[in-house]
């Protein structure tokens, strides 16, 4: 088991960015200390303490958050460009900031006083866990439930999670998915990451036994991508009406993205002091570098392109197949960044086999953003197909 890592130092509120070029200039100035400290972060396999005091400090984590509890409320292209800036730095932290920044949005879709204890605290960050084991009860007043969740970024450092969860009532029958609001009392945490890239998300395993979960700390996922919600009355901003996938995971394929060009950056270094020559095998270098760098620009444009779309559009006029083409873009996304850092990777030689070079780690985190479940393609490109061609879509809201 681990303990929790505390951010309890953070006693005021941080501030609440005013522009998109505010927060961009913030997430840039962060870049050197961020750079400083990926040793440390995939040594501890989590985010160093000091790198949470910064995220909470400066107000990033506040940009989709409610205006009302001192967010910015500045929308998902800036969650989006904001992601991409940290992972480029540290794919890392960049992964863990997307997720905590997203999750801001999602706490404000619970009711009042769900969101006045959990706002209460200047420094709350929050992890999710979507993948999950163990029966869930309904009981008296709301639920219990004893399992486990896995892959929850960033947990150490967590006051509370959201645990996504199919619920069946045996007799009413199927209730479909809902979101449980947890605090940390109430799980415990396995040391088990243990892994390949993104060493220092914390990406780990929780224990929940038989914890009780009153109504007003349950979502129906319906709800959330209907606009049904409690939270999105209390919190009026338009981006509270947006679809769910726009708003919750237009930020999921930034971190591949940042890494992507990360890996650029890094090669550009190597590849500047060739550049001055006539040589074919320089030449060819370049015109590879050039095609990498265009194919990352343009998945980052689809997802803004999606962001600026689908996330203040009112759910109930988004239907299956514009849900499902968000989660069919940004796994697209995530799978053409993954190809581009392979790509960029192949012309780095033996120099990029080196446990020192930055271009094998950053590689491997590229690789590892881009296999979250939500970002397989086969899955999302059939989810897709099936909501164009008017067949069943598991799993997606059909219904206004």
């Amino acid at each position: 088991m681990t303990d929790q890592q505390s951010v309890s130092t953070v006693t005021s509120p941080p501030p609440a960015l005013a522009t998109y070029d505010e927060a961009m200039a913030v997430a840039r100035a962060l870049g050197p200390r961020l750079r400083a400290r990926i040793a440390e972060a995939e040594r501890l396999r989590r985010l160093p303490d000091a790198t949470v005091a910064d995220l909470v400090e400066s107000g990033l984590l506040g940009v989709v958050k409610p205006r009302r509890f001192g967010g910015s409320e500045l929308g998902a292209e800036t969650l989006i460009d904001v992601s991409v800036e940290l992972a480029a730095q540290c794919a890392s932290t960049g992964w863990v900031y997307m997720l905590w920044a997203a999750h801001m949005w999602l706490l404000g879709l619970w009711p009042a006083a769900a969101q006045e204890e959990m706002f209460a605290d200047p420094a709350i960050v929050a992890s999710s866990v979507v993948s999950t084991a163990g029966a869930v009860e309904r009981v008296s007043g709301g639920y219990r439930w004893t399992g486990k969740g896995f892959f929850s970024s960033g947990v150490d450092h967590c006051q509370w999670l959201t645990a996504a969860i199919d619920v069946r009532d045996e007799a009413a029958g199927a209730e479909g998915r809902k979101w449980f609001l947890i605090p940390r009392a109430d799980f415990e945490i396995i040391d088990d990451w243990h892994v390949i890239g993104l060493r220092g998300t914390g990406s780990k395993t929780l224990v929940v036994t038989d914890a009780f979960i009153p109504d007003d700390r349950v979502l129906d996922d319906a709800d959330i991508q209907r606009g049904t919600s409690p939270g999105r009355e209390i919190n009026p901003h338009p981006m509270y009406g947006g679809i769910s996938q726009a708003n919750f995971t237009a930020a999921m394929a930034a971190p591949a993205i940042g890494a992507a060009r990360g890996l650029l950056a890094a090669y550009a270094d190597k590849l500047r002091p060739k550049a001055a020559s006539t040589t074919a095998s320089a030449t060819t270098s370049m015109a590879r570098y050039a095609a990498v760098a265009a194919q990352v620009d343009a998945v980052h444009a689809l997802t803004l392109q999606n962001a600026r779309r689908y996330s203040t559009a009112p759910a109930a006029e988004v239907g299956p197949e514009g849900r499902a083409k968000c989660k069919r873009d940004y796994a697209y996304t995530a799978q053409q960044s993954r190809k581009a850092a392979n790509a960029i990777y192949e012309e780095c030689g033996g120099s990029g086999l080196a446990e020192s070079s930055d271009l094998q780690r950053i590689w491997r985190d590229a690789n590892a953003a881009a296999a979250h479940h939500g970002l397989t393609w086969d899955w999302q490109a059939d989810l897709w197909t099936r909501a164009a061609f008017g067949l069943p879509t598991p799993g997606v809201v059909t219904g206004a």
